[in-house]
């Protein structure tokens, strides 16, 4: 006759202590693992888990569509975008820009719309920052700005 023990290591013996000790660390787990989903009117997808939110972006259809883009120059030099137009330090500018163009500046930094995410960046220095919530008022962007960003000096960028 042959015994075994399944689900038990040899070595350890079940207690009231280490059972309740496990179902604290179940019910930890499952916190951080619960699982929220939701879609925006443009039909992104957000996922948050725990502290992480996770975007899937919806396609993007260029359709020639002009946006309002905030961009605040935080820098002590004078950004420069088309020969005579330049944004000065702590001064911005808002732009016109439709989604089948890119801007770009002089610094290196593009927007422009993909084909997938809609405005993206290319900020290869990490000068760009996004602008939301308090930040908006703070750097006085206007309401009819969609996207608002600040550059900075390089390496601080989001």
């Amino acid at each position: 006759m042959t015994l075994s023990a399944c689900g038990q290591k040899e070595t350890e013996k079940k207690t009231p202590e280490n059972v309740n000790e496990r179902s604290v660390e179940l019910e930890q787990k499952t916190e951080s693992e619960k699982e929220e989903k939701w879609t925006d009117s443009n039909g992104n997808v957000f996922t948050e888990k725990g502290n992480e939110i996770s975007i899937i972006p919806a396609k993007y259809n260029k359709t020639g569509k002009i946006y309002k883009v905030f961009i605040y120059n935080e820098t002590s030099d004078e950004i420069g975008i088309i020969e005579n137009l330049k944004i000065k330090p702590n001064e911005f500018r808002v732009f016109n820009l439709k989604d089948i163009d890119t801007l770009k500046l002089d610094n290196g930094v593009k927007f422009m719309f993909g084909e997938t995410y809609g405005l993206e960046i290319e900020d290869k220095q990490s000068q760009v920052s996004g602008l939301g919530g308090k930040f908006l008022d703070k750097y006085k962007v206007p309401d009819e700005a969609e996207w608002a960003f600040v550059i900075v000096p390089i390496g601080q960028g989001d």
